[in-house]
């Protein structure tokens, strides 16, 4: 199990790594306060279990009493077995512990606590490891060690990513190259049963298919594609099937264990049958779910029918709602000592929202090597494409090449074709004095982007490009005119603009507005993004989303309840609340 260890430090993000270890620390101290054969994880094949199995996996290598075991170190593993399982999720349970020698044993019993206290009462299992985050419908409450509740046999649930999010979750399994379920690759973000789970539209390409999981933005969303329970004729059921028969008519990768998928299904977390508390059901995460005392699902909450849009099946939309992911580091001292403003950030950001591209983050980080490669690693591992500006001059203090090669594991090399455009510009090689040739120095694989000035001419500085990477200057005037050339390589077909809807409000005491604000979120938060801003003369309130009948339907809602004349204006694709 030396090699999980070994993987663990190629995490890029400074934050996944300390999240990892602390799980891995809780990991242990669980094996310490317990016997290993009075453990048990609960692996059910979503991203969040997965996650967990490679953590135990290192937790137990780190374990000195379990070195040389098989498996988990004797630590027990259950999967519960449902009738409506992905045949992708069964494949990768069943490859994984072939390749890890888990020994799973597979429960078939669908009364969830019936099943679950059998189990217990037959292994005398004392703690259960689950994959629970806090971003989980039934995770409210829990804390990393969580007790069982009243009416169960004593156990304590471990859940040690409660405090992770969606994209802490994919950098890690990117970034350790462990197998996930194949589904993951097709748009499915949050994986229950065939019958609940669909695609995430977000993710879907004009073409019918759809992005991989960690493509997505918003982590927010990530449940967008699981639907409420239906009877079989009624429209949500209808369009799961159409999902899932679009899905197979895909090619689909392998599903052993090292093919490089993994998905959902299996039981979750404890809780009591009485009293209306919550006992395990199965999904995506090793959430807890609801079941009733008599081991059956309670009927869903009820949801808006989706709209046609937003169905795995049928013909999209004219407008997708695809989102791109991106980030954006601003290099230099001067700014963040406040003797510059920064115009870049805020031009950039524009620019790429009005592509229909979301901007994750913003960092803005100081002259200094290490610094920069920390923050460009993490983002680079987290984020489609980022864009870095500043740091790329003559001087000594322009460091951004030195830190975008220590990030990406590649040497500071002079670049062959930088020199040749350097002595055309310059009037020959020979008057190339060191300054010059710094500006001349790159990561060795980096790519050079040649483009055309306004004259028709070609510029001698072209853009470098570093893995998804892309690297322009910090004077404004110069970044705005190579993001000409970028803008043309990130603009896709596939993407629309994002649109919004402003409402200048007379109003001054936001709480009279807090109430609207969440009725229209909860209504309209998966398409439909709400905000609220207090200006010197009234309020601001915000209304983004890709989708213009979506966006629409929240002008009305929030028109109408808000009081009476407090909308002074309302205003169309703004760029500024100035």
């Amino acid at each position: 199990m030396a090699d999980i260890l070994d993987s663990l430090e190629s995490i890029p993000d400074p934050v996944v790594l300390e999240k990892s270890k602390k799980a891995i620390a809780c990991l242990r101290r669980t094996c310490a306060l317990y016997p290993l054969e009075k453990i048990a994880f609960s692996f059910n094949g979503g991203k969040d279990s997965t996650v967990l199995l490679h953590l135990l996996r290192a937790a137990v290598a780190q374990q000195e009493a379990a070195k040389g075991s098989a498996g988990l170190g004797g630590m027990l593993s259950f999967y519960f077995r449902q009738k409506d399982d992905f045949a992708e999720v069964k494949a990768f349970v069943e490859g994984a512990d072939k390749a890890y020698g888990l020994d799973v044993e597979y429960l078939s019993e669908q009364d969830f606590k019936k099943g679950l206290c059998e189990y217990l009462e037959r292994t005398g299992v004392m703690a259960i490891v689950l994959g629970t985050r806090r971003g989980d419908p039934n995770a409210g409450g829990q804390d990393v060690f969580c007790p069982s509740s009243e009416g169960w046999p004593a156990f304590m649930r471990v859940n040690p990513i409660l405090d992770w999010t969606y994209h802490d979750v994919w950098v890690f399994l990117r970034a350790t190259r462990v197998a996930y379920c194949s589904l993951y690759d097709h748009g499915y973000t949050s994986l229950g049963g065939v019958g609940n789970t669909l695609p995430n539209n977000t993710l879907r390409r004009p073409d019918g298919s759809y992005e991989p999981a960690y493509h997505l933005a918003d982590g927010r969303l990530e449940r967008v594609g699981r639907v409420h329970a239906a009877p079989a004729k009624a429209p949500a059921a209808a369009m799961v099937q159409a999902a899932h028969d679009a899905h197979a008519a895909q090619p689909q990768p392998g599903q052993a264990a090292g093919s490089g998928g993994s998905a959902g299904g299996a039981a979750s977390a404890c809780g009591a049958s009485q009293g209306g508390v919550a006992v395990p059901v199965h999904h995506d995460s090793g959430e807890v779910g609801a079941v009733q005392a008599n081991g059956e699902a309670p009927a869903a909450a009820p949801a808006p029918a989706p709209a046609p849009a937003r169905s795995g099946g049928g013909a999209p939309e004219a407008v997708s709602e695809l989102t791109r992911s991106a980030a954006i580091v601003v290099v230099g001292d001067e700014l963040l000592s406040g003797k510059v403003d920064d115009v870049n950030a805020r031009f950039l950001c524009r620019e790429l929202r009005s592509l229909g591209w979301q901007v994750l983050r913003v960092v803005f980080v100081p002259d200094a090597v290490d610094d920069i490669a920390s923050v460009v690693r993490a983002l680079a591992a987290t984020a489609e494409v980022v864009i870095t500006a500043g740091g790329i001059g003559p001087t000594l203090d322009d460091v951004t090449m030195q830190g975008i090669a220590l990030a990406v594991g590649q040497p500071l090399v002079r670049l062959p074709g930088m020199v040749e455009r350097m002595a055309s510009y310059f009037g020959g090689e020979a008057v190339l004095t060191p300054a010059h040739l710094k500006m001349a120095e790159g990561p060795q694989h980096a790519d050079l982007i040649d483009y055309k000035l306004a004259d028709g001419n070609a510029s001698k500085f072209p853009i470098l490009k570093i893995n998804n990477i892309y690297v322009l200057p910090g004077v404004p005037s110069l970044l705005v005119q190579k993001w000409g050339a970028l803008k043309e390589r990130l603009r896709d077909d596939a993407l629309a603009p994002f649109r919004n809807a402003t409402l200048r409000l007379s109003l001054t005491d936001e709480t009279t507005i807090a109430p609207a604000l969440e009725r229209v979120a909860s209504t309209h938060g998966l398409d439909v993004a709400v905000g609220s801003y207090p200006v010197d003369n009234g309020i601001i309130v915000t209304l983004d989303s890709k989708n213009t009948r979506a966006l629409q339907a929240a002008v009305a809602d929030i028109t109408e309840l808000l009081p009476g004349e407090a909308v002074v204006a309302l205003e169309r694709d703004v760029d500024s609340l100035q």
